[in-house]
């Protein structure tokens, strides 16, 4: 009875929510291409396939600046807020050689992610 009570006062929505986002990620990222590469943001958490796409967890609140190495190519970027649910388009980024560039999340509050897809090499 409890469980009913629950769900129904809305207690499951924030996990409901976050399963529903992780899935539109999912769906769209290669995740079978992707392995796990902490070493590569100064955040710790990135699945990537280097030079192809890159996911990358900024968990504070609100989310500070961070770096992220990077393979040469222009890249499409796109932000999340998981508290928020927010999506902000970000300008191309285009990387001219192999290294380590900085990034600022564009929320107020929260923590954020950023997907970086390859658009051209």
């Amino acid at each position: 009875m409890e469980l009913v009570l629950q769900a129904v006062s809305g207690t499951f929505e924030p996990a409901r929510y976050a399963m529903g986002d992780t899935g539109r990620f999912a769906e769209r990222v290669h995740l079978g291409a992707m392995a796990p590469r902490g070493d590569l943001s100064s955040t710790g958490y990135v699945l990537t396939n280097p030079g192809q796409e890159y996911l990358v967890l900024q968990p504070s609140a609100p989310a500070e600046p961070f770096t992220l190495t990077v393979a040469a190519g222009t890249y499409s970027a796109e932000w999340f807020n998981p508290e928020s649910r927010e999506t902000a388009e970000a300008d191309t980024v285009t990387v001219a050689s192999d290294g380590s560039i900085p990034f600022t999340p564009p929320f107020a509050t929260g923590p954020a992610v950023l997907y970086l897809k390859c658009v051209g090499g």
